[in-house]
């Protein structure tokens, strides 16, 4: 009788019973999914554009984001991957630091890997603008103009427009290329020892016709 009556309490928690044993299974592994994987992904979801749009590889090896970069045309953002009108992009940006402090510098550089056109880039990277000793907090006006900035004019395909931060070690560190054609980021970097960056972001253009302006 008091096995009858022991069976009969377990077998009438029924379906509940079995899901509240299980909730307090010490062995249930659903609470451990987050702890192992969202650090991963949340350290990689600032680079999924670049990686999608081949800037890492192209032009960059894969880095880390510490600082946040904004830059926009006409009070129109820059997002990764989005294409802008050449006509919208005549003038030169407006690019803001948010992060690092007065005492902290950084160069900016923007290229075009995609010169003559994305099929045949013989010519990448070539160079639109270099701007040092920007100081943190900052934009891009409180730098020196180190290359003058050139207005983007693709004319064969869709061209990739690549904004690059590096923090400096110092003032006055960083030297001109000799030449805005067979540009190389990388090489830039090491020459001047800034290292990986800490901010990019790209957009994409292609030539504008009258039909597109429509």
């Amino acid at each position: 009788m008091n096995r009858k009556r022991e069976r009969k309490r377990s077998g009438g928690q029924g379906k509940e019973g079995l899901e509240d044993n299980l909730s307090h299974n010490k062995f249930h592994t659903k609470p451990f999914f987050p702890l192992f994987f969202a650090p991963l992904t949340m350290a990689r979801m600032p680079q999924e554009p670049l990686i999608v749009g081949r800037v890492i590889g192209d032009v960059l090896d894969s880095f880390t984001t510490s600082i946040k970069m904004t830059v926009s045309y006409n009070k129109q953002q820059v997002f990764n991957g989005h294409e802008l009108f050449p006509s919208t992009i005549n003038t030169k940006p407006k690019v803001e630091i948010d992060g690092g402090d007065l005492r902290s510098f950084f160069t900016l550089v923007m290229t075009d890997p995609d010169v003559p056109g994305p099929s045949d880039p013989y010519l990448r990277e070539h160079l639109h603008w270099i701007v040092t000793d920007i100081p943190g907090t900052t934009d891009a006006t409180f730098g020196k103009e180190l290359v003058s900035y050139e207005i983007p004019k693709p004319n064969i395909g869709i061209h990739r427009f690549v904004f690059v931060l590096f923090k400096q070690k110092r003032r006055q560190c960083v030297t001109p290329p000799s030449s805005r054609d067979h540009f190389n980021t990388r090489s830039f970097a090491a020459q001047n020892e800034l290292g990986l960056p800490v901010a990019a972001v790209y957009f994409n253009a292609q030539r504008e016709t009258a039909a597109r302006r429509r």
